[in-house]
């Protein structure tokens, strides 16, 4: 009677515990919320792309600013200054004060993985799921979001895209089915002041 006793009450407290570590899961819903809450963040980025083709890594260093509505402002400033303006449907780059603009319609591919990359810097998860497997583990001080192409195009160009962060994105490793990768990290991000200035409304408007 009394081993019936320990093992209904071992069952018991494996039920509570297995409920217990569920209900306190930290989900892709948890993850999308999270993100979501800072819709405007800015901070600085470095980046090293190890390519096939080369023998020595490039490595770029800049800021960057993420506003949800507008879109995503990329400031290069090593080895040399490159402005990005990547919105729904637009991009405009500019080199040595010379710009060059394109829409969605002129380049539809290009305009797939724009939004791809916005997707996954606003955490966007609805949007991640149409196209990758999505594996999440960890907690809301500090995850890691594993992404799995699921079909063409994006299967044909990445292997795997591994995100980690907390209150924003730390860390973005793009691996290419060719070989090349590519691992971008954030630093110094803060999400005040919580408007743009007029130079950066302006930078939207093109």
């Amino acid at each position: 009677m009394g081993n019936r006793v320990n093992r209904k009450t071992a069952w018991i407290a494996a039920l509570f515990l297995l409920f217990s570590v569920n209900s306190f899961a930290f989900s892709v819903d948890d993850l999308q919320q999270q993100l979501s809450q800072s819709t405007l963040v800015r901070g600085e980025f470095s980046q090293v792309r190890t390519m096939q083709m080369f023998n020595h890594p490039l490595s770029t260093s800049g800021t960057f600013l993420l506003e949800h509505d507008k879109g995503l402002l990329w400031q290069q400033n090593t080895p040399f200054p490159i402005y990005l303006t990547l919105t729904k449907n637009k991009l405009r780059q500019s080199i040595n004060g010379e710009s060059q603009v394109m829409n969605d319609s002129e380049n539809p591919m290009a305009f797939y993985f724009t939004r791809l990359f916005l997707s996954l810097f606003k955490g966007d998860t609805k949007a991640i799921q149409e196209n990758f497997t999505m594996t999440l583990t960890g907690s809301k001080e500090g995850w890691i979001l594993l992404l799995t192409p699921k079909s063409a195009p994006i299967n044909s160009v990445f292997e795997t895209i591994k995100i980690e962060g907390g209150l924003y994105l730390n860390r973005v490793v793009l691996r290419e089915v060719r070989g090349d990768v590519t691992e971008m990290i954030f630093s110094n991000q803060s999400s005040t002041p919580s408007v743009l200035t007029e130079e950066e409304l302006r930078a939207f408007t093109f």
